[in-house]
């Protein structure tokens, strides 16, 4: 509200918050995170691992390996327990079997990124939502 004094500002990923921030304390429920990366269910190994199509170039680098690299916002009951290149392996929370037929391959899981600025950066363009719907589009920007 009042800037006066200062003489410098990190305003970071406040528009975005992620599950970092979260954690932290500067939001404070998941639903406040605005950044989520759409992936599909690729893989069913059971009777514990889905695989899906989210690797650390789409997420963000690996960051938040600590933290299992986000939460599922769709399926709170997964995980995210290690991610390759192209693709990841979810187990449940529980560490227990997973009811594959609640995730058949083809679903799509829905993921809020530990770090929202490094996920956004592995994209050409973030897609804009409104109760469902594509209402926009933003260009990345590239570079420094």
């Amino acid at each position: 509200r009042d800037l006066e004094g200062v003489t410098e500002m990190h305003p970071g990923n406040y528009i975005f918050y992620d599950t970092a921030q979260l954690a932290v304390g500067s939001c404070d429920t998941v639903e406040d995170v605005a950044v989520r990366i759409a992936t599909r269910v690729v893989g069913h190994y059971p009777p514990s691992t889905l695989l899906i199509d989210m690797g650390w170039t789409a997420q963000g680098g690996g960051q938040g390996k600590e933290v299992f690299y986000g939460e599922f916002t769709n399926a709170p009951d997964l995980r995210v327990r290690q991610l390759k290149q192209e693709a990841g392996e979810v187990e449940s929370r529980e560490g227990g079997a997973i009811d594959f037929s609640k995730y058949p391959v083809g679903s799509v899981l829905m993921f809020a990124p530990y770090h929202s600025c490094a996920a956004g950066h592995c994209h050409q363009s973030l897609k804009v939502m409104a109760d469902g719907k594509l209402v926009g589009e933003l260009e990345v920007a590239k570079g420094w």
